[in-house]
């Protein structure tokens, strides 16, 4: 991975710069990851950046890192982490925001700096204090997974990117220990469960 190349000792100026640009863009490190990059153009992008750096110096570390890489598939292990987890859709749910603690029978709550989030169960909660944002029309997919999820890098990547690809906008990602809840528009909550479970 590129993290432990990044540890190792001995690293030149060029290769350096270059481990850092791949790793602090994720979606470079994505392409670069499943080959499908043109290390050319993105030799280029990087001596524009370090314009001190000559590309064909940038090109030769990129195809050293890639050589060096050894990406691993991380879907192949939170693929069967999500085939292990209980993936639940619940529908009646609203989205609560206010700028101090209500007192409310919540599934989740968030402590911002200048807010509060809470998630909440209309079943359950028939009364919405005032002077709260309400954000109503809303359905939470809630995934238990097994406790490996701690030690399995990438999982919520994995989440992400299956909604993402149904061209699906998440409002609230909350990951904790093996939960992970995300909040959606209920109109693309069955799309969105479907992205989770039906890969299978």
């Amino acid at each position: 991975m590129i993290s432990e190349i990044m540890k190792r000792s001995g690293k030149g100026d060029v290769e350096r710069k270059v481990l850092e640009y791949v790793s602090l863009r994720p979606e470079v490190y994505l392409t670069f990851r499943d080959g499908l990059l043109n290390l050319n153009a993105l030799a280029k992008m990087i001596s524009e950046k370090y314009t001190n750096l000559n590309p064909l110096s940038v090109r030769a570390s990129l195809q050293k890192l890639l050589q060096q890489a050894g990406f691993k598939d991380y879907r192949k292990y939170t693929d069967d982490l999500l085939r292990k987890s209980k993936i639940v859709l619940q529908d009646k749910v609203t989205v609560i925001t206010s700028r101090h603690k209500v007192d409310v029978d919540y599934l989740s709550a968030t402590f911002l700096t200048d807010s509060v989030v809470y998630i909440i169960d209309e079943s359950r909660t028939k009364t919405v204090p005032k002077d709260v944002q309400v954000q109503r029309d809303v359905s939470l997919i809630h995934i238990f997974s097994p406790p490996e999820i701690v030690s399995t890098p990438g999982f919520a990547l994995n989440v992400v990117e299956r909604v993402y690809s149904m061209g699906i906008n998440i409002i609230q990602l909350i990951s904790c220990s093996n939960e992970t809840m995300i909040v959606l528009k209920r109109e693309d909550s069955i799309p969105a469960y479907k992205s989770l479970t039906d890969f299978f």
